[in-house]
């Protein structure tokens, strides 16, 4: 049985009538005609009772009625569910996020995908920067929020810059330079660093250990915290202070006190990375709306 056949014989058996059948439809009272016949003799049975005058479903095409018009309806939320997906309104979208650096918006990008696409399962993974592309590498996340980029990877990943920080120096309340209002990095030559672990965000590591080295010392390292609250944590206790994204300020920093670098030490992007091709349209859907909230976030993270 084809569906096309089957809603010639919904249309007959509704409008009980070949005439107005065909003109639903829009074709021509024999071919209707042929179509139920052919279906009869498929069948086996006679599904139509049909004179002059009248049409009546038989007691067997009472039963394919109800059977057929089930199926169609199935083939109409098969198109619909197809064209969805096709249109990014369905299906699941995989996020990995640094908290540290987009706690403060993340729920409200979040909020909005979810009002314009209710059909799409949204699932956040709390990731570092290293994390992010060991997932991107298993395909366990579809999109995420970190940092720029290794060279090797441009080629297979795209980025949109979303804001850019920058690095401040984080020290413990009571210690000697929390009064200040500036620094420069040099006059942290003396001092214990906790730095965040170089394993998690390598770019991040380096850029700081290469500013330290043109600064004329290399830092003493005394804790590689994998977390940036951990970090913040063990500067609030005294053991050393730190250099990190403003962005941190948003985590729990009770106990400890920033200050800005002076000469700054250079821009710190977060940037959305998704796969260059093929890109699925849910993903697309999903980069369109972070377009959108740019400005917004810039605004917010200044």
């Amino acid at each position: 049985m084809e569906l096309r056949t089957l809603k010639t014989f919904v249309a007959v058996a509704t409008l009980k009538s070949f005439s107005a059948a065909a003109r639903e439809l829009h074709t021509v009272q024999p071919a209707i005609s042929r179509q139920i016949a052919d279906l009869e003799a498929e069948l086996g049975v006679s599904l139509l009772w049909r004179n002059t005058r009248e049409v009546r479903v038989t007691a067997p095409g009472e039963a394919l009625l109800e059977e057929a018009k089930r199926m169609l309806a199935l083939e109409a939320q098969a198109r619909k569910r197809v064209a969805m997906a096709a249109s990014g309104q369905t299906g699941t979208l995989r996020i990995g996020y640094m908290s540290s650096a987009c706690a403060s918006f993340v729920p409200g990008l979040m909020r909005d995908f979810s009002v314009q696409h209710p059909d799409v399962t949204l699932v956040l993974h709390e990731m570092t920067a290293q994390q992010q592309l060991d997932a991107f590498a298993r395909e366990e996340i579809d999109v995420g929020l970190s940092r720029p980029l290794p060279m090797e990877l441009r080629e297979t990943l795209a980025a949109l810059p979303m804001y850019d920080d920058e690095l401040m120096v984080v020290v413990p309340e009571g210690h000697r330079l929390a009064r200040r209002k500036r620094l420069a990095l040099r006059e942290l030559s003396h001092e214990d660093f906790v730095l965040f672990q170089r394993d998690q965000a390598t770019g991040l590591f380096d850029h700081i250990i290469s500013a330290c080295g043109d600064a004329g010392f290399s830092p003493r390292i005394t804790r590689q915290p994998a977390m940036m609250q951990t970090l913040l944590s063990e500067v609030a206790a005294g053991l050393g202070l730190a250099i990190a994204p403003a962005c941190i300020r948003r985590l729990q920093c009770d106990g400890c006190h920033f200050i800005t670098l002076r000469p700054a030490l250079g821009a710190v992007p977060l940037e959305l990375h998704y796969p260059s091709t093929p890109s699925r349209p849910v993903i697309e859907a999903f980069v369109t709306l972070v377009e959108t909230a740019i400005p917004a976030i810039r605004a917010q993270m200044a």
